[in-house]
């Protein structure tokens, strides 16, 4: 009640900033382990807290509004029914209708909420951009985009089923180069992009996801058994087909460890069935050491798997990041990763980077399993470097930026507000050219612990 009193007051004294943060996937009444929807909620809530309006277009059932008081702001969540009719049994092509639908909706959303008090500016998240892009031309709305991963990129590693879209999400995908500016969330995928499309590198920004210290942290749990953790979704893009043999020889070899996998197997393509039969064959063969819980949890569950684990394996062929591979190093634990995509770049000298083959990951992990001090400086390490992955700095990472975008940079912030990360000290000084049709932009650096 107090930050709804205090917030009204302050608008009166002067219109917050007005933001459109537009993602499909968003945490609601049910857990979502999308790094996209938990990157919107974190980032949305530490907007708020820095004075901003919110207002969060995501997917629902039905169609409401819930507002809440954040800090010195306010966060509205948009809910948008984006429900397919049972017309065909094409999970894929549904999926896609669904993600249209949200596409045509969220345009409508926005334009109508901008009528009643415009917004400064909207940020999409991921490839569902199309009606983000008219909105801004339409409204005359400044626009960034987030993104999460390269679509094209992932196109290999996609099942059949899902690459005979490829021109759907290629044409969707090719909107980013109409936005004000872009943010990749880590350097790596920065580079993908000025690779993959015809954007300058001055509209770029790196700003990384971040881990809520708060919940992925040491819980002093001492683990009863040994345990390996994979965290992930059923796919080729995580490497969910190389665990098999990789689950078996570790097993086999290591009479003392257990190994649990975390993974949805609903709505599996055809080429994953042959997987799921494998992860079958191994909690038969290992009824007490193999674990496969297939809910989704919540992040507070998670967070107590990874405490009772030894380590946190990710042999993925494609990561633009890598979450829960950071959410494992924030809880203290030593982290194996394939050397693929940014997963290098997140675990810096935290863990072990490994070719991605079945042979290195299990040589690694039984070597890893049997060195409790090197697990211990690892685990150290991993603790030190997500202090540097804070959502709080993220936030204002990310404000000052939109001032840049919208020219509002030299307005006067409370004093606890004007420091920022120093990888953005540098925008004060781009504004001053901001009649140049690109602005100058350069990356956010995350500062490397090396103990």
């Amino acid at each position: 009640m107090l930050n709804k009193f205090v917030y009204h007051v302050k608008s009166l004294l002067k219109k917050p900033f007005k933001i459109g943060l537009i993602t499909y996937r968003y945490p609601g009444e049910s857990p979502t382990n999308t790094g996209v929807g938990i990157h919107c909620h974190y980032l949305s809530r530490e907007l708020a807290k820095l004075g901003c309006e919110v207002h969060v277009f995501c997917f629902g059932k039905g169609r409401f509004n819930k507002k809440e008081y954040v800090g010195d702001g306010r966060l509205v969540i948009h809910r948008i029914d984006t429900s397919v009719p049972e017309i065909n049994s094409d999970e894929y092509l549904r999926r896609w209708l669904s993600g249209f639908i949200f596409d045509n909706k969220v345009m409508e959303a926005v334009v109508k909420e901008h009528s009643k008090e415009e917004f400064d500016l909207i940020h999409s998240n991921g490839r569902l951009i199309g009606g983000i892009f008219v909105s801004k031309y339409l409204g005359n709305i400044k626009w960034i985009n987030t993104i999460h991963s390269l679509e094209k990129n992932r196109l290999r590693f996609m099942p059949d089923e899902e690459k005979k879209y490829a021109n759907v999400f290629k044409w969707m995908e090719n909107t980013i180069q109409h936005a004000d500016s872009i943010v990749a969330v880590s350097q790596t995928l920065k580079e993908e992009i000025l690779g993959g499309y015809s954007v300058k590198e001055k509209k770029v920004f790196h700003i990384p996801n971040g881990v809520d210290r708060e919940i992925f942290k040491p819980d002093n749990t001492i683990p009863e058994q040994k345990k390996v953790l994979y965290v992930g979704r059923f796919n080729f893009e995580k490497g969910i087909d190389l665990l098999p043999r990789i689950i078996n020889t570790v097993l086999h070899n290591d009479k003392e460890l257990k190994f649990e996998v975390i993974a949805s197997d609903k709505n599996l393509q055809e080429q994953l069935l042959k997987v799921k039969k494998q992860f079958e064959m191994l909690e038969k063969k290992y009824p007490k050491r193999f674990i496969w819980e297939r809910n989704i949890l919540g992040r507070e569950e998670l967070a107590k798997k990874y405490n009772e684990s030894i380590m946190l394996i990710q042999p993925s062929l494609y990561e633009a990041f890598g979450m829960t591979v950071l959410e494992a190093m924030s809880c203290g634990k030593a982290v194996i990763v394939s050397d693929k995509g940014a997963l290098a770049e997140v675990v810096d000298n935290a863990g072990i980077v490994v070719p991605l083959n079945t042979k290195s990951f299990s040589k690694a992990i039984l070597k890893l399993a049997k060195d409790y001090k090197l697990r211990e400086r690892y685990g150290r390490r991993g603790i030190e470097r997500a202090d540097n992955f804070s959502w709080e700095t993220i936030g204002k990472q990310t404000f000052e930026l939109y001032k840049v975008v919208t020219g509002k940079t030299n307005e006067e912030l409370p004093e606890k507000h004007k420091r920022v990360h120093e990888g953005l000290k540098n925008l004060e000084e781009l504004h001053k050219s901001k009649e140049e049709k690109d602005m100058e932009v350069g990356d956010v650096k995350i500062p490397t612990n090396k103990t």
